[in-house]
C-alpha cells in the first residue's frame, strides 16, 4: 500500500521561530519610541516647574515695595551664598531651590537681574538646571512701576 502524503495543518516550528523575530524586531523598535517619548516628557515637567520657581520668585519681588527691590545681577550658573537679601533665595541664604520631580531630587539655580529705570525696575529671572548632561535656562522678565 502507498502512502500518500497529507497536508498538515498549523505552523511548522521555523514559521513559528520567523514570527518570534519579527515581533521581537517590532517590540524593540517600540520600546525605543517610548523611551523616547519618556524623556522628552521629563524635559517638559523639568522646564513647567522651572517655570513655577521663575513665578514664585517673581511673585515674591512683585510683593515688595518699589524701594526694597535693589538693582543687582545674581547669576543662576554660580549656587553660592549671596548677600543681597531678596524672596528669591530659600531659608539658607543659597539661590538653590529643590524639588522633588518623579521621586528624583532636582536642583534648580536661580539668578535674577534688577535693573532700575527711574520709575520703572526690569526683573529678569533666570532659573538653569542641568538634564542629561545639558545645561537649560528659563528666563522670565516682567516690570515694576511706582
Amino acid at each position: 500500500m502507498v502512502r500518500t502524503a497529507t497536508r498538515s495543518k498549523g505552523f511548522t516550528l521555523v514559521e513559528a521561530l520567523v514570527a518570534l523575530v519579527i515581533l521581537a524586531i517590532v517590540l524593540l523598535g517600540l520600546l525605543a519610541g517610548l523611551l523616547t517619548v519618556y524623556q522628552y516628557n521629563l524635559m517638559n515637567v523639568l522646564r513647567d516647574e522651572a517655570g513655577s520657581v521663575a513665578q514664585e520668585c517673581i511673585e515674591n519681588i512683585r510683593s515688595l515695595p518699589f524701594a526694597a527691590v535693589p538693582a543687582v545681577d545674581i547669576g543662576c550658573n554660580d549656587p553660592v551664598q549671596v548677600a543681597v537679601s531678596t524672596p528669591c533665595l530659600d531659608t539658607t541664604g543659597v539661590n538653590l531651590v529643590r524639588r522633588d520631580i518623579r521621586n528624583v531630587e532636582t536642583t534648580y539655580r536661580v539668578g535674577w537681574t534688577v535693573v532700575d529705570r527711574g520709575n520703572i525696575k526690569e526683573v529678569d529671572v533666570r532659573v538653569c538646571w542641568s538634564f542629561r548632561g545639558r545645561d537649560y535656562t528659563y528666563t522670565f522678565r516682567t516690570f515694576l512701576g511706582r
